[in-house]
């Protein structure tokens, strides 16, 4: 299989940036609905008469969700949230009380998604000016039963199968799962609340955390603990900064903490990657100093807009060059999470 994980790592450079378009290979069923999308409300429903043809409004303590595929699935949907508002409640505590709910719009298929008006390449996105976030069915929901395999036998390998079934085989493995993209926008959402301002968040924190929040496993705890299991590793994001760290090809840190959105968004495959795999580091190191300064910065940002001046206190008294040199050789050990599952570490606990 050395030909595969090769191709595959190569595959996911390319396709970094469109991670949550990865569904799109796949062939989608039109729209069923002759509602004409682009004229929906955006945002809250305050009335039935919102409410289009064919679509229901389910909601919950804190979310509203708008479904074009029915209630059982806005409900798993709500559920699902309402287990990741806690994970970010709990996780970074706001200090002030929430009092409207958010916005959540399920389309039926990616043809509906586009249909709506999707920025090119998303595969779910958070809109603050519209004030919703807005994903699709991608049929592959993290909260479904594992289907066995047949067990006839292994598979073929390098002996004699297929390149090209082996490699759809691994594609699939990488399909967006609606409720992780979902935990990933949700983020967004809270934490777009949680600094109030609209001043530009680096994108290291704010995607990195997204992708962070996208393996979240919910669970049911007692007391205060955070419901949920933090720290499995992203299956998209770890090949595609190994390679990049082994090529020399990734930002250094100290540039990363620095760049804008749109330097981030010019080398999306590697930045994302990256980004995700900072805060991984910065939280699941071992090293309580890292993860206070994630923790601090956080923080920071609720009341201070100076980003530079934000990043220095965060990260003060932090030597950025051997962080580095620490987070490459931490990163390249880690194993594929069907190889070396995530461990939930200090990122499970409670902060202040």
């Amino acid at each position: 299989m050395t030909h595969l994980r090769t191709a595959r790592v190569a595959l996911l450079a390319l396709l970094g940036p469109l991670v949550l378009s990865i569904p799109a290979l796949a062939q989608t069923p039109a729209a069923p609905s002759t509602v004409n999308l682009r004229k929906i409300k955006r945002g809250p429903w305050n009335t039935k008469a919102d409410i289009p043809k064919g679509w229901i409004r389910h909601r919950t303590q804190h979310y509203e969700v708008q479904s074009m595929c029915g209630k059982e699935k806005a409900v798993r949907l709500g559920n699902h949230m309402e287990a990741m508002f806690k994970v970010y409640w709990r996780r970074f505590p706001p200090g002030k009380p929430f009092t409207k709910r958010y916005t959540i719009k399920l389309l039926a298929n990616r043809g509906a998604f586009r249909a709506y008006g999707a920025p090119p390449g998303a595969g779910a996105y958070y809109s603050p000016v519209d004030r919703e976030m807005v994903c699709y069915d991608t049929g592959k929901w993290l909260d479904d039963q594992p289907v066995e395999g047949p067990k006839t036998g292994k598979p073929k390998t390098d002996g004699g199968g297929d390149p090209m079934e082996e490699m759809k085989r691994e594609l699939e493995r990488y399909k967006m799962d609606i409720l992780g993209a979902a935990s990933h926008e949700g983020w967004h959402q809270y934490f777009h609340w949680y600094i109030v301002s609209w001043v530009p968040i680096p994108s290291w924190i704010n995607e990195g955390m997204g992708d962070y929040f996208y393996t979240a496993q919910p669970r049911k705890v007692k007391g205060r603990s955070i419901p949920a299991e933090l720290g499995r590793l992203n299956e998209l994001r770890l090949p595609v900064v190994q390679w990049a760290v082994k090529n020399n090809r990734h930002v250094p840190i100290k540039e990363l903490l620095k760049y804008s959105q749109r330097e981030y968004y010019s080398n999306p495959s590697i930045c994302y990657a990256e980004g995700w795999a900072l805060c991984q580091f910065l939280l699941h190191s071992g090293n309580r100093k890292y993860e206070a300064a994630l923790n601090r910065f956080i923080k920071l940002v609720q009341d201070d807009t100076n980003m530079p001046a934000v990043t220095k206190k965060a990260f003060h008294g932090i030597d950025l060059d051997q962080l580095e040199a620490e987070w490459k050789a931490w990163i390249t050990k880690l194993g594929m999470p069907a190889e070396k599952p995530g461990k939930p570490g200090a990122g499970d606990k409670k902060r202040s």
